[in-house]
């Protein structure tokens, strides 16, 4: 059946001479692959709509139990021209692009996550602020959406919310996503990830925050660097296969660089 729907393209891949297997992630459908015949010929009709990280509008024939459909039309939907033309947005783009084709199983909808990614591809093409702050955000609200979310605002067994007891530090058990006091965990390392209340509190503020202003947060980079790789042993628990983001390894080796 021939469909319609808007698209986040999440990689590209050349095919024969002239043509490209594309992922895309779409409003409607999930994660596809599509075939897009003569995207790279003298004639290619799809223009630069199919580059990775376009957001596009795609018409295409979906085929019931395939794994790979064909791409009748695609055109650009909201262009993203900072984010192609800066090293450090792009990395930071493509991290996000990344961690959805990785978590995301084929022909899964959730329009929930799909608009978030928009949103969060948006904020980092427009955003003079920290922009890395969009990919934590992105996961953080990514582990609610699954079912999983983190709760930083209160202790799991006395029910003290963590911003007024204000404790030495807590544990974050990364089985279940919740919270333990130091004083309810004897200060054993049994309990969990041991975090500071700071850092617990700059995570609850992203998680909460409308994605347009989370870059304006700020966060150091020592506690950036923490709170993701609090983020990733999360995730890597939770999601079986999950690997470490290559593109925050080259965002950092690029900041590194400047």
């Amino acid at each position: 059946m021939i469909v319609q729907t808007e698209a986040v393209v999440l990689r590209s891949m050349e095919y024969g001479d002239t043509s490209k297997i594309v992922t895309l992630y779409t409003r409607k459908y999930g994660k596809l692959k599509v075939i897009a015949k003569g995207a790279r010929g003298a004639k290619n009709k799809f223009g630069s709509s199919l580059e990775t990280m376009t957001m596009s509008s795609v018409v295409l024939y979906k085929k019931e139990h395939r794994d790979l459909h064909l791409l009748s039309k695609s055109e650009i939907r909201m262009p993203l021209g900072k984010v192609q033309q800066d090293a450090e947005r792009m990395f930071t783009a493509l991290a996000l692009l990344e961690l959805v084709n990785m978590v995301m199983h084929d022909e899964e909808e959730n329009e929930k996550i799909f608009l978030l990614l928009t949103e969060s591809l948006l904020a980092i093409d427009r955003s003079t602020g920290r922009r890395i702050n969009v990919v934590i955000a992105f996961m953080l609200k990514m582990f609610v959406q699954f079912g999983y979310g983190i709760d930083l605002r209160r202790c799991s067994h006395c029910q003290r919310e963590i911003e007024r007891y204000h404790p030495p530090f807590v544990s974050l058990r990364i089985s279940d996503g919740t919270l333990v006091c130091s004083e309810c965990s004897g200060g054993s390392s049994a309990a969990g990830k041991r975090l500071t209340t700071g850092l617990i509190r700059t995570m609850d503020e992203l998680l909460h925050a409308e994605t347009d202003a989370v870059t304006d947060i700020p966060v150091d980079h020592a506690s950036t660097a923490d709170i993701l790789t609090v983020c990733e042993l999360y995730m890597h628990y939770h999601h079986e296969g999950s690997r470490t983001l290559r593109s925050l390894s080259l965002l950092s080796t690029y900041s590194e660089q400047q």
